[in-house]
């Protein structure tokens, strides 16, 4: 498969295989620089920083679901859930969906990071470091982050340009997980160097929707 050129910020703190060519036009820009050590399975999301500090977000870009046309699966937790999606999760969403269910790009970006060698999952947060993901960088500096994916199923390497629902991974049950779920946001990087996510609105057949509703099933368009 052949790897699309990295596309670089000028606030791009960090993207793995494209190293010191990001880090240098990040330089050369004016932007933060810093180091760009090799990703490891040793190490959590946490322990990188990823997009543009403070991205300013396309708010008019509605979302594809994150799964199959023409299908429709539980969000077991939206917005503000009780459970976990709190502080920098509040705009998150998870969709409960059996393991090894394809799971496609909600927008069009660049890969920048994979994990896919786990295949550990349990109900406490020291699990976290467990889980499988993607993370596809927007053109607008956020990122998309789709986590507790099956191991060995990410169809998509760094580097890589994806289109607007292009198949990314198999869904999964891995890291801090009760179950079988997919875990999606959109999310922007701070000054202070954390996450935050960020609230998005969803396409689906009967038409956009802003906060997607623990319990309600989606029909994708």
């Amino acid at each position: 498969m052949r790897l699309a050129a990295p596309r670089c910020f000028a606030a791009l703190t960090f993207v793995l295989a494209s190293g010191a060519a990001c880090a240098q036009q990040s330089a050369d820009a004016g932007g933060a620089r810093s180091a760009a050590p090799k990703w490891s399975a040793a190490m959590s999301r946490q322990d990188v920083r990823l997009g543009q500090v403070d991205a300013d977000h396309d708010d008019d870009y509605v979302y594809r679901l994150p799964y199959a046309a023409d299908s429709s699966f539980p969000v077991i937790q939206g917005y503000g859930s009780k459970l976990s999606h709190h502080g920098a999760e509040r705009f998150t969403v998870d969709f409960g969906m059996p393991v090894g269910t394809r799971v496609y790009a909600a927008r069009e970006g660049v890969v920048v990071l994979v994990e896919d060698s786990h295949g550990a999952g349990c109900a406490r947060e020291d699990c976290g470091r467990f889980a499988n993901f993607v993370v596809v960088l927007h053109s607008d500096g956020t990122t998309g982050e789709y986590f507790h994916l099956d191991r060995g199923g990410a169809a998509v390497r760094v580097g890589e340009r994806v289109a607007r629902g292009q198949r990314l991974a198999r869904s999964g049950n891995t890291g801090f997980s009760t179950a079988p779920h997919l875990h999606f946001g959109v999310y922007r990087l701070g000054t202070d160097g954390r996450n935050e996510s960020l609230a998005v609105r969803f396409q689906t057949r009967a038409g956009a929707i802003a906060a997607p509703r623990s319990g309600a099933r989606y029909l994708n368009d």
